[in-house]
């Protein structure tokens, strides 16, 4: 329907208010309601008899077509109706089949995620006491076998710890019984005491007299491991002899085994300047031990009285000492090498003259020639000759472990 605009109205509209134009169109909106039918009144009064049938008749079409034009509305909209209904049947069934396919899709994936493992839990249930019976029975046999094997882990530990105690007592036993029966007649007014039940005093105290009459405390931690003595044994005799006022020096003594980081008879320096001397009986034959014991005593007598520069130089020059005795050992180790290799080789040069002298002469060679030890020498490539070892034919130097073992 077409909108009134501003320029169809009267031009009054165009000088007035707003307010003023909205009462003037109200007001012509009721003139003309009661002007209209005033007039379709005056209209209809004067109407003649032929105007009026007239009029009816146009009325009856008017009706007549409008209720035609109805009753095609109506059979078009029964016709909309029938097909809505067929629609609807249709998305009703479409609806109903796509909701039995979403349900049996449901069912099977409770069916798989759900049913399927309760049942299986089901399953499991029914036996479970007849399974917890059994993992109470697995469970006291485990149980019982891990009390059996802390039981004898617990006797092990006990048998390694009495064994290495029992065995530290026996060293400190030796030790003890060198110091009573051998140190103390060696050393004028000397004195000794037992610390080895004291925790961080050391195995013993001993007391000798110095050059200038000054009495001198040094304490001894003996070990008989048979690993090396670690460097946590060596820190802590120094913490023991720095802790005590009165010691003037220290002594560590290792009857079975080396002593790790240290040299033979070397002497180093507590933190507060204390001689301390570490000293191994590893491989030294028993008889000497006592012999050394004494002379490590005088050597640390010796290194209290002297400052800690005369100390460190002693120290260098007994270190000096010691590599150049070590140097001259490998070299008569060397020399003596060289020697039995010269020695066998004059030997197999005799052995080989004396042949030919007796293949020469034709005479059957002396018992003595032919016998001795097969091995063939590579420096000179003639036989061995020494003495046989147990009825073989090769000698003592020559016969493996081996041979030795099955021979046995």
């Amino acid at each position: 329907m077409p909108r009134l605009t501003l320029e169809e109205l009267h031009p009054l509209y165009h000088k007035v208010s707003h307010d003023e134009a909205v009462a003037i169109a109200n007001l012509g909106a009721v003139s003309y309601l009661e002007a209209r039918d005033r007039l379709f009144e005056v209209w209809t009064e004067a109407q003649s008899a032929e105007e009026a049938a007239r009029a009816a008749a146009l009325r009856a079409e008017g009706a007549a077509a409008a209720e035609a034009a109805l009753a095609d509305r109506l059979a078009a909209g029964d016709a909309a109706k029938s097909r809505i209904a067929v629609l609807q049947a249709s998305v009703d069934a479409l609806v109903a089949e796509r909701l039995a396919a979403a349900v049996e899709k449901d069912r099977l994936r409770y069916e798989l995620e759900v049913a399927a493992p309760l049942r299986q839990r089901l399953a499991a249930l029914e036996n479970k006491e007849e399974t917890l019976a059994l993992l109470r029975q697995t469970n006291g046999l485990l149980q019982a076998k891990l009390d059996a094997a802390v039981a004898s882990l617990e006797d092990l530990k006990e048998a390694a710890t009495k064994s290495s105690h029992s065995i530290g007592k026996a060293g400190e036993a030796t030790v003890w019984e060198m110091i009573e029966s051998c140190v103390l007649p060696e050393f004028p007014y000397a004195e000794a005491k037992n610390m080895s039940g004291v925790s961080h005093a050391a195995d013993f105290h001993l007391w000798v007299m110095g050059p200038s009459g000054q009495r001198v405390k040094m304490l001894i931690d003996s070990k008989k491991y048979k690993r090396a003595v670690n460097s946590d044994e060596i820190n802590k005799l120094i913490a023991d002899v720095d802790a005590d006022e009165e010691a003037h020096a220290g002594l560590m003594l290792s009857l079975a085994s080396p002593i790790c980081t240290t040299k033979q008879f070397q002497i180093r320096a507590s933190n507060k300047g204390k001689p301390i001397l570490y000293l191994s009986f590893f491989e030294v034959d028993q008889d000497q031990h006592a012999r050394i014991l004494c002379w490590a005593i005088r050597a640390l007598v010796a290194a209290v009285h002297e400052s800690r520069e005369e100390v460190s130089l002693e120290i260098e020059r007994t270190e000096e000492l010691l590599t150049d005795i070590c140097n001259a050992m490998k070299d008569v180790d060397g020399m003596v090498k060289t020697h039995q290799k010269m020695i066998e080789g004059l030997r197999g040069i005799k052995n080989g003259i004396l042949q030919k002298i007796t293949d020469f002469r034709g005479e059957e060679s002396d018992q003595t020639v032919g016998e001795g030890c097969v091995t063939v020498l590579k420096a000179t490539g003639v036989r061995c000759g020494k003495e046989v070892y147990n009825g073989s034919n090769k000698c003592r130097h020559h016969t493996s472990r081996k041979e030795k073992a099955t021979e046995s």
